[in-house]
C-alpha cells in the first residue's frame, strides 16, 4: 500500500521557489516547510509581476492545507522554507504540533537570528514544539525519522538543514530540504537509512556553477545521485526540482542522471510533473517575461504582506 497522499504545493517548476511538501497518511497529516518566496533580483530585474501572482496562489495553497495539517516540519530557517508572519498569519500554527530544526545548535548567525524571531511568533500558539535534529517521533504506526544536520550545499556557510523520512508502515517518502544536490557523503547518508520508495531532492544550484558553486560539486552532485540510484532498489521515483530547477538548461546539465536513471528504469522528475500539471520555471525565464511585459510585481508584494502590529504582535 502507497502513501496515502503526496502534494507538492511549491516548487520553482511551479514558478516559486519552495519545497513546500504536504503529506498525508492514515495516522497523520504533515506539512514539510510551508513557505515560497522569489528572488529577489535574477538577471538584474526583480520579481514579474507573474512571479508574484504565482506566489500569492501558492501561499493559498499552504494556508488551505496547513489548515487540514497535524504536524508541521521546518527543515532550516530560509525564507523560502519557512514564514516569519510575511504572507501566513502565525494563528495558522494554533495547536499543531511544531517539528523544527534545532535554533542553536547546528545553525549560522543569520539563520539563528531568523530562527528565534519565528518561534517567539508562534510557539505560545503551537501545541508542542520539539527540535527534529537526529531525532525520531512516532504517530500511531507513522515514523517521522530525522537525519542529523548535514550541510545546506558543499560547505556549511549557508548553515545546515534536517532531512526527513516519512515512513507509514507500508510505504516511505524523504524530503532531503536543501542539501544543492548532495555533493557530500553525508547528505545521501540519510536516503540509505530511509530508503524511500519516492524522494525529493533538491538537484544542484547548476546556474550558479564556477560562480558560487563548484564545478566539482556538480559532478559529485550527479556521481552521488546515481549511485543512489543503483543502490537503493526501493527507489521507484526521484522528485529532482528546487535549485537545479532555476534555468531553463537543467535538462541538458543533469542529462548523465537522467539518462543513468532511465536505464535502470527509474523515474526523475519535475515537482510539476509529478503533479501533473504543465511546468513554469518563471524565475527562469525573467528576462523573457519583462521583454514580454515589463510589469513588475513590487508593489503587489508591498500590499500582500502581513502587517504584524496588525495581528497584535
Amino acid at each position: 500500500m502507497y502513501l496515502v497522499e503526496l502534494l507538492l504545493i511549491g516548487f520553482e517548476s511551479f514558478g516559486v521557489r519552495s519545497m513546500a511538501t504536504f503529506v498525508s497518511v492514515k495516522d497523520v497529516n504533515v506539512f514539510i516547510d510551508p513557505s515560497a518566496a522569489l528572488a529577489p533580483r535574477r538577471y538584474g530585474l526583480p520579481p514579474h509581476v507573474l512571479e508574484v501572482e504565482k506566489l500569492f496562489g501558492v501561499f493559498d495553497r499552504i494556508v488551505e492545507l496547513l489548515k487540514d495539517s497535524d504536524v508541521v516540519v521546518i527543515t532550516h530557517y530560509h525564507y523560502d522554507h519557512h514564514d516569519p508572519g510575511r504572507f501566513l498569519d502565525p494563528e495558522l500554527f494554533r495547536g499543531k504540533i511544531l517539528l523544527v530544526k534545532h535554533p542553536m545548535q547546528n545553525i549560522n548567525v543569520s539563520q539563528r537570528i531568523r530562527a528565534h524571531r519565528f518561534l517567539k511568533l508562534v510557539s505560545d500558539r503551537v501545541r508542542e514544539l520539539r527540535y527534529i535534529d537526529g531525532n525520531e517521533f512516532v504517530f500511531g504506526c507513522t515514523k517521522l525519522w530525522f537525519s542529523k544536520p548535514v550541510p545546506h550545499g558543499e560547505n556549511s556557510k549557508l548553515g545546515y538543514v534536517v532531512e526527513v523520512c516519512i515512513d507509514d508502515g507500508d510505504d516511505r517518502v524523504l524530503h532531503s530540504s536543501d542539501i544543492e544536490g548532495a555533493p557530500l557523503d553525508e547528505q545521501i547518508e540519510p536516503l540509505y537509512v530511509c530508503r524511500p520508495r519516492i524522494a525529493i531532492v533538491d538537484g544542484p544550484p547548476t546556474y550558479l556553477e564556477g560562480y558560487k558553486y563548484s564545478s566539482r560539486s556538480v559532478e559529485k552532485s550527479l556521481r552521488n545521485l546515481m549511485r543512489v540510484l543503483r543502490e537503493i532498489p526501493e527507489l521507484e521515483i526521484v522528485i529532482l526540482d528546487h535549485h537545479s530547477a532555476r534555468e531553463l538548461s537543467w535538462f541538458e546539465k543533469l542529462k548523465p542522471l537522467l539518462n543513468h536513471g532511465s536505464e535502470l528504469g527509474k523515474k526523475i522528475m519535475l515537482a510539476a510533473q509529478y503533479m501533473k500539471i504543465e511546468p513554469q520555471l518563471l524565475e527562469a525565464r525573467r528576462r523573457e517575461l519583462f521583454e514580454k511585459d515589463p510589469r513588475d510585481g513590487i508593489e503587489l508584494l508591498k500590499n500582500r504582506r502581513i502587517r504584524l502590529d496588525e495581528l497584535g504582535e
